[in-house]
């Protein structure tokens, strides 16, 4: 296992008081509290690092959840796990967005919509883009 799969493991299985990483189902079968204590968790290595290695690992992992699930949970914890205010955060959130929905995707424009910072906005624009290619 790698270093960075090994400290995402040690932080999730941390958070469930077991071993729960990469097993969708125990995920999924953890109480509303720390499932989304979870998918935070997710969402901020796979949208925080400059490293493409965790990013990819966070990724990888919150593909693996069932679509109709997994939206609700990032949409309750995004503004608590991840600076949206950050180009950097909110691009690798369209990112992991596109991966999983055309409209978790579509929210997750909406978010930086407003923004006064050019480089959220052209975020926004790029992504807007690829929903309408």
């Amino acid at each position: 296992m790698h270093t960075y799969e090994e400290a995402i493991a040690e932080s999730l299985n941390k958070i469930a008081n077991k071993e729960i990483y990469f097993s969708v189902s125990e995920i999924m079968s953890l109480s509303d509290s720390l499932a989304s204590e979870v998918i935070g968790v997710l969402l901020s290595w796979a949208c925080q690092p400059q490293n493409v290695t965790p990013i990819t690992i966070g990724r990888n992992c919150l593909k693996q959840f069932p679509v109709e699930w997994v939206s609700p949970k990032i949409k309750q914890t995004v503004f608590r796990f991840i600076n949206i205010t950050d180009d950097w955060d909110y691009r690798r959130l369209l990112e992991l967005c596109e991966l999983i929905s055309t409209d978790l995707l579509k929210w997750a424009i909406t978010l930086g919509a407003d923004s006064t910072n050019p480089d959220i906005i052209e975020a926004v624009d790029d992504f807007n883009e690829h929903i309408t290619k």
